[in-house]
Parts: C-alpha cells; structure tokens; sequence
C-alpha cells in the first residue's frame, strides 16, 4: 500500500517535471547542443540515483524508509530521467530534418527499447539469485547496469551532432510560456497525438497489470506470461525494423491505422477462443505486429506535428511538444492503474491461487476489452489525422516564407 501511494503521488509530480523539462530545455543554451547536452549531464547522475534506488536503509522504520523511497525513486524517474530522456527524444528533429531519416532514427530507437527490456528482464532475477538474491546482489546487478548505461549514453553524446537550429525556434524560446501553450492548444495534431500517446499508455498499463492475471486464472499458470510477453514483442521489434520503406509507400498515418485495427480484431478474435494457450499467444504476435507501426512512428509523428504548429500559429514550440506528449503517456498509465485497481478490489479478487468467479470474470473483461477500448479510441484519432495528406504543400510554403531558416 505504501509503494502503491508512492507510485501514485510521483505520477502526477512525473508528469509536471515534463513539462517543466520541455520549458527549461528551451531556455537552457550549450555548445553541446540543445538536447545531447543532456545526455552528457545527467549521464552519472541517472546511474548514481539508480543505485541509490536500491540502498535502502534495511533496518530503519517503515516511515524512514517511505521517505527514503520516495525521495530516490523521485530523484532517480521524475528528476533525472526525466531530464535525460525527453531531451534524448527531442534530439532527432535536431538531427536532421529529412523525413525518412527522422523515420529511420526513430525506428531503431524504438526497436532497441524492448530487445533492451527483454535482455534485462530475463538476465536480472537469474544473475541477482547467483549473488546471493539478497539486497547487496539488487545493489551490485544494478551497479552493473548503471555502468553500462553511462558508457551508452556517452556514446550517444559523442557520436552525435546537432544540425538543425532554426531561427522560429530561438525565437519562440523568449516567448512567454503562456504563448508557447496556446500555441499548443491551437495546434489539432499534436492533441491528436497527445490522445494517441495516452491511449497507448492505456493500452500497455491494462496488458502489463492484467496479463499476469490472465496467464493465471484463465490460462491455467502464471508462466505463460513469459510466452505472451515475448510472443508480443519479438514480432514488435521485427516489423519495427524493417517499417522504413513501408513508410515512404503508404505513409505513417495509414500504418499506424492499418496496425490499430489489425490489433483490435485480433482481440475481439478472443472472445471465441479465451482460454487456449497457444491462440491467445497468436494473437499476442499480431498485436505486436499491429502496435509496430504506432510505436516505431508516433515520434517521428511529433516531429511533423511541430512543423504544423509552426505553420498554423507561427509559433515553432519543439521541446514542448515532446514533453507534453510525454505526459499524456504518464497521466494515461497512472489513471488507468487507478481504475484497474478499483475495478479489481470491486470484484472481489483476493490474488490467492483460487479466485471467485467475478473476479476471474474482471480479470478476462479487462484484457480483451480494454485493450478493444483503447485501440478503438487511437483508430478513431487516426481517421481524423490527415496532415500527411498536406505535410509537402506545408513544408513547400515554410521554405517559401523562410519560416525554416536556419539560426547563425
């Protein structure tokens, strides 16, 4: 109950420092670059505060140790990662500003996230349990780590370089913040986004907290989990890295769209057939499939979207936009965890290895409908999304108007 809370409270603080990340990264100004110097500054501090995680005091109070807990996972996620990541995912406009160049960045980017997740996630218990499985083992494993994580995040810093720093956006960086927001609020496609990203977050909150539990009371054993996590994000990461020329002939929006309806009829498909291990781990494969293209684009979608806004309001807020999105990932899982939660105890589940029928009944209506709810909602946004139809003619008339000129 107590990590529960902390969990909850640091949500909302998490998607705060967002936005305060976003506004401060347009103020703060380095040789480095606007986002890779991040990357270098907090590159120590993230692996140091990762292993403060783990230090805590064994044998002080349940309240000092709340304290503890919540100062270091804040220091660690809210503060420091935060600082390094959404700098890290701004840097690709900042790169270059051709567009399937963008799209291949981003793809690569998205595809080494869960081949990272699934090597850490099989390697850490088995490693952890050789040292010992005790505290000390949780310190050294994430020490190592850290290590190899600042030692990437140096390579990143000193195998990039910054080229694109147009003259809009020096200029939006003294604008008032009350400017740059109602830039946001005036720009249709980053809120299409911005849904898109929260409804992601939905979908990915209901399938990581209710998987489990479907594994286990519907499929017979919990260890069938594995087989759906890895069945799902294998073929995630294949299609993800080979979506660049599917791109450049059907476009993002249309992949996305086509992937979003892919994975909510597969889904429904459930209905018929619930409690088959190997069907519901078929249709976990081409969920993965059908997520790829949103994953492996929804970046690069931003990128365009802070071209429109700059367009439509004259306004070029980059920073902002990533970091707002960002937020809506965040505010998504955290809402969604809630309710999950609420729904949960309503139905009386106990977590034993028998459960009653109404919850075993939650637990299946939560991971095939609210799967079907979220990706109904991110189909819907996708059919509203029409920018690529008129991205060219747009970036054509910015060149004509120097509204993509570059800063001295």
């Amino acid at each position: 109950a107590m990590v529960g809370m902390i969990m909850l409270i640091s949500r909302i603080f998490d998607g705060i420092s967002d936005v305060a990340i976003g506004l401060i990264m347009d103020k703060v100004h380095s040789k480095h670059g606007r986002g890779r110097a991040w990357v270098l500054w907090m590159a120590l501090p993230y692996g140091i505060s990762a292993v403060a995680l783990f230090c805590l005091p064994a044998n002080a109070t349940a309240a000092v140790q709340a304290i503890y807990i919540f100062i270091t996972y804040n220091l660690c996620t809210t503060v420091v990662y935060t600082a390094l990541n959404l700098p890290y995912g701004a840097m690709a406009p900042l790169m270059t500003s051709n567009e399937q160049d963008l799209a291949r960045i981003n793809l690569f980017r998205m595809a080494m996230s869960p081949i990272g997740n699934m090597i850490v996630s099989a390697a850490s218990l088995p490693i952890i349990n050789r040292m010992g499985g005790d505290q000390a083992a949780w310190i050294k494993v994430t020490l190592i780590y850290s290590v190899v994580a600042i030692g990437l995040l140096l390579w990143c810093f000193f195998g990039t370089k910054e080229r694109v720093n147009t003259q809009a956006a020096q200029e939006a960086e003294k604008l008032p913040a009350s400017v740059r927001f109602g830039a946001l609020i005036h720009n249709k496609y980053f809120l299409m986004i911005l849904f898109a990203s929260l409804f992601l977050a939905v979908y990915q909150t209901v399938n990581g907290t209710v998987a489990t539990y479907y594994a286990q009371y519907i499929l017979g054993n919990n260890e069938y989990y594995s087989v759906l996590n890895l069945a799902e994000n294998i073929p995630q990461v294949v299609v993800i890295m080979i979506l660049a020329p599917f791109i450049k002939k059907f476009g993002k929006r249309n992949l996305v769209l086509a992937g979003a309806i892919l994975t909510m009829v597969a889904q429904l498909t459930l209905l018929a057939v619930p409690a088959n291990p190997a069907f519901v781990a078929a249709v976990a494969a081409i969920r993965g499939i059908g997520k790829a293209p949103l994953f492996g684009c929804v970046f690069t979608m931003m990128a365009d979207v802070v071209n429109y806004g700059h367009w439509k309001t004259g306004v070029r807020v980059q920073a902002l936009i990533f970091s707002a999105a960002t937020v809506g990932q965040k505010f998504g899982g955290g809402i969604t965890g809630a309710i999950i939660g609420q729904l949960m105890d309503k139905s009386g589940f106990t977590g034993l290895a028998q459960e009653i029928p109404s919850a075993v009944a939650m637990v299946e209506n939560l991971y095939i409908w609210g799967t079907v709810f979220a990706w109904a909602i991110i189909i819907a946004l996708m059919l509203a999304y029409k920018l690529e139809k008129t991205y060219d003619g747009m970036i054509r008339d910015m060149e004509n108007k120097g509204m993509l000129k570059q800063a001295d």
